[in-house]
């Protein structure tokens, strides 16, 4: 069998705002698949589940603006998850990709619901990882509470500098304390830890180092939709989607305002499918074989269906 390893790439791609990096494993010429991370999370954070999925597609992982290596949008205001949605763009056309397979986690199964409904058609399949963000409803919270939680702080003075503050401004830290923090918000094994932190920091002098990402990407501003709008929304789409939950969230009630999501007969165009793994929100990461061969299997399909 082919294999990926030896066939990772990085690349730099043009747009308005700056640079868009990414990783890509495979042929070119090999039907194309899009991975978009979560929030502060790099493209390398995909790279043990792309090596565990099949050798005949072309995989492009990037990094949102702000995050690993690509640069930020603009600074100054605060920006929501729609305006990620030109970045995908950016990269299909770079590419030329008339269709393409789209693996998205957290805050990048949300962009890529949000570019589905913008661009119909260009999506053959999607595969969401734990997809919070993108089904983030306004059930229990107002619209007052939603407008505090993302602007109600961000425009006083010593908030607004921190967050469009550069890199330079960032705290230093040693590499094990890094380490540390990171392991304590996201669980991740020794592994997971350095394909996450590849891009996620920069030598800050002394010996020590300091995060690189946006700080506006700690908090991206989601839409509040009521839960029934948000479901009309999402199951008028046609396009076979396959969702991975992690049993940690699920078990902390984080889809209990959307049961939709774990009734495959709310969608009416029998398109839709889940499961739940054991692990935490990183489980894409920390333990990619046991989704590999589901997501290898949904994969498969796609290229079946255009024999």
């Amino acid at each position: 069998m082919k294999s990926l390893k030896g066939t990772e790439t990085a690349v730099t791609i043009k747009a308005p705002w700056g640079n868009l990096t990414a990783l890509t494993w495979g042929e070119p010429t090999s039907p194309p698949v899009l991975l978009c991370p979560g929030r502060m999370e790099p493209c390398t954070a995909f790279r043990p589940l792309v090596l565990s999925l099949p050798a005949k597609f072309f995989y492009v992982a990037i990094d949102l603006p702000g995050n690993g290596w690509s640069d930020p949008l603009p600074l100054g205001v605060r920006f929501t998850v729609l305006d990620l949605v030109p970045s995908v763009l950016t990269v299909v056309e770079h590419f030329k990709w008339e269709t393409f397979v789209y693996i998205g986690h957290s805050l990048g199964a949300a962009v890529g619901k949000f570019f589905n409904i913008a661009y119909p058609g260009r999506v053959t399949r999607v595969v969401e990882l734990d997809p919070l963000p993108a089904y983030f409803t306004s059930k229990t919270i107002s619209l007052k509470e939603w407008y505090h939680m993302y602007y109600g702080n961000y425009y006083k003075k010593d908030s607004y500098i921190k967050h469009n503050a550069g890199t330079e401004t960032a705290p230093r830290y040693s590499y094990e304390k890094i380490k540390e923090l990171v392991q304590k918000v996201q669980g991740l094994t020794e592994e997971a830890l350095k394909h996450q932190l590849e891009r996620m920091i920069e030598p800050a002098g002394d010996g020590l180092y300091r995060f690189t990402y946006d700080q506006r990407m700690k908090n991206v501003t989601l839409l509040p939709f009521p839960s029934d709008l948000l479901k009309k929304i999402y199951t008028e789409s046609k396009t076979p989607t396959f969702a991975i939950l992690a049993n940690d969230m699920v078990q902390l009630g984080a889809y209990k305002d959307v049961p939709f999501l774990t009734d495959e007969t709310a969608w009416p165009n029998e398109n839709f499918k889940f499961k739940i793994v054991p692990g935490g929100h990183d489980v894409h990461l920390n333990d990619p074989g046991c989704m590999a061969e589901d997501i290898s299997k949904f994969l498969l399909e796609d290229v079946k269906s255009k024999l």
